[in-house]
């Protein structure tokens, strides 16, 4: 590559940003293609210490989820973004589902704009190429949305955000185009406060030997074991707080979640269709979450999850 097909892949991060709010995104932050290291450390640990139970997907492609020029050769920038989800209405009742699932598919939503981000780009930068990453990609979404300056990762493991707190959905773009300037990392704000670790049911959250990061053990976690446990039955021992599929806890015990406006607005209908899921017949419920994050479990799981 000459040098002037360098400067083609140079992009301001002016032009980037001011995309990403045409697309309806609520925050973008960049940041040059690294290896991870810390992240590197935290994972191994996490991993050594077997928390991440039955998801054995967790082990590949580990250093991948670190480092993204393993995923997309020569990349050199990485376009994280924010897309706010709490809600302007909650549910109640024995069977609550997690606030991120109120919606459509979050898979669908964000990398549907990814796409149209990318197309927004081109329309200056015609060379300008990405991957879009949500979530199944094996890269680490919210430790890049710290790294480009997003927000930073509480000790619940989620990324905090000054403005959305943690009730986002995050997304990237890995590119090869050098975007400058690049964001410098935030502070973290969660100080002494414990709330979320104190606020965890069963206990989940906790610190790894020696690094002092704070993990999720997903062997206890209520959002695991509703989600992404396939067993028959739940352990006996497993405290639900009323959720049926996921958990938000440690969400709603956050202070930085306290003060934060709703960026989804739920009518009092589609509580009420979610509330009635819980006496949905399995072909009501296949079609209720075709294009929803509920659609990570199947029937018996959803009937295993119940509080009858």
């Amino acid at each position: 590559m000459n040098a002037s097909d360098n400067s083609s892949h140079r992009i301001s991060a002016a032009i980037i940003k001011a995309a990403a709010a045409t697309v309806g995104f609520h925050a973008c932050g960049i940041a040059a293609a690294c290896h991870l290291t810390d992240f590197q450390a935290e994972l191994n640990g996490w991993l050594s210490q077997g928390y991440e139970a039955d998801m054995q997907y967790m082990r590949q492609h580990s250093d991948m989820r670190c480092d993204p020029t393993l995923l997309l050769p020569e990349a050199k920038s990485v376009i994280s973004v924010l897309l706010g989800y709490k809600p302007t209405r909650t549910m109640t009742g024995n069977n609550k589902i997690a606030q991120y699932a109120y919606g459509e598919d979050y898979h669908e939503r964000v990398k549907g704009m990814l796409f149209q981000l990318i197309a927004e780009i081109k329309k200056t930068h015609p060379d300008f190429e990405a991957k879009p990453c949500v979530d199944t990609v094996p890269i680490s979404d919210k430790h890049w949305a710290a790294r480009a300056g997003l927000g930073w990762i509480g000790k619940n493991t989620l990324l905090i955000n000054p403005e959305l707190g943690s009730y986002c959905f995050v997304g990237e773009l890995v590119t090869t185009a050098e975007i400058t300037p690049y964001d410098i990392p935030a502070d973290n704000l969660c100080g002494n406060c414990t709330r979320c670790v104190d606020a965890c049911p069963n206990h989940a959250i906790k610190q790894l030997p020696n690094l002092g990061t704070y993990v999720v053990e997903a062997g206890k976690c209520l959002s695991y074991q509703t989600i992404e446990n396939r067993a028959d039955e739940l352990p006996a021992d497993l405290k639900r707080n009323n959720y049926a599929f996921g958990c938000d806890c440690c969400q709603l015990a956050c202070p930085h979640n306290q003060d934060t406006l709703p960026q989804l607005d739920i009518s009092p209908e589609r509580i009420k269709e979610l509330e009635a899921l819980q006496q949905a017949d399995q072909p009501t419920f296949k079609r209720f979450v075709k294009h929803s994050a509920l659609n990570r479990i199947k029937y018996p799981q959803w009937q295993r999850n119940l509080k009858k």
